[in-house]
């Protein structure tokens, strides 16, 4: 596959969907089928060399894009290879039905950020909206693999029907944090909204600061209870795992913890970890 860097001419007027723009997608393509490839500007479409000066790249299968994007959604959308660098901020549903490759975001992204991602990795060096990592409107499933690291804060409902993989937020998160949560790991490290673990049947959520880590109340609701069982071996690999992450997350195999189990009002068999 070859690589492209895309530099924004101009913020466009009106919204614009980059979906199908992706190294998979231009792979094999000349300079002249690239400039042409159409993208959608509200409701017209408009040829991909419009909006952006397109050059060939130096790193195969990579895609670099120069600018503000904050007005362009579905970068990496259905991504299943290669590399998408964002020099920039980044729309709506970024990553969004990922299933593989490589997704960097330099600044912050809008919502439903990696929403039913399935595969691949999203790192976002800013902040991410309400709905990340979480499930398209209508939908029954959100993420359900690959890794998602935001290094800012996260909205509302992160990791909302989360079925499997790893999100990790370096910042803090809003509230309904793992909401409906099915399956997988979610790892926050700093304070976080209302309602943490909503409605959650299995899955674990971290809290990698204890006095940040859940709002008043939390800790004694009673849809969630205390779990005294000693878990070292699931710990130090769980542990290990998130600390090559960094940040408030390389010290955990040294921490002790305490988990709380729930959400009871589901039958939930889910666990709240607040690092000690």
């Amino acid at each position: 596959m070859s690589g492209w860097n895309l530099r924004l001419r101009q913020v466009p007027a009106l919204r614009v969907d980059l979906r199908g723009v992706t190294p998979s997608a231009l792979a094999g393509l000349s300079a002249a089928q690239v400039e042409q490839l159409p993208v959608g500007h509200g409701n017209e479409m408009l040829a991909l060399a419009e909006l952006f000066n397109i050059a060939p790249g130096k790193e195969e299968g990579a895609l670099r894009f120069e600018g503000d994007l904050e007005r362009f959604d579905r970068i990496g959308w259905q991504m299943d290879a290669g590399r998408i660098r964002v020099e920039g901020h980044a729309g709506h549903y970024a990553g969004g039905c990922m299933r593989g490759g490589e997704l960097r975001i330099e600044g912050r992204a809008g919502l439903l950020v990696a929403c039913e991602m399935a595969g691949g990795t999203i790192d976002v060096k800013g902040d991410v909206g309400d709905f990340a990592g979480s499930t398209l409107p209508g939908s029954m499933d959100g993420m359900r693999g690959g890794i998602f690291v935001v290094h800012g804060n996260a909205g509302e409902r992160f990791g909302d029907r989360m079925r499997r993989g790893t999100a990790l937020v370096h910042g803090g998160a809003g509230a309904f944090l793992g909401s409906r949560m099915v399956a997988g790991t979610i790892a926050v490290g700093g304070s976080v909204g209302a309602h943490a673990g909503y409605g959650m049947r299995r899955g674990s959520i971290v809290f990698a600061e204890a006095r940040a880590a859940l709002p008043e109340g939390t800790r004694s609701a009673p849809t969630f209870v205390p779990n005294r069982a000693a878990t070292p071996v699931f710990w130090a690999l769980l542990a290990r795992d998130l600390a090559r992450h960094g940040g408030l997350f390389s010290d955990l195999p040294m921490r002790r913890i305490e988990r709380h189990l729930g959400d009871l009002s589901a039958d939930g068999k889910g666990e709240l970890i607040v690092c000690l």
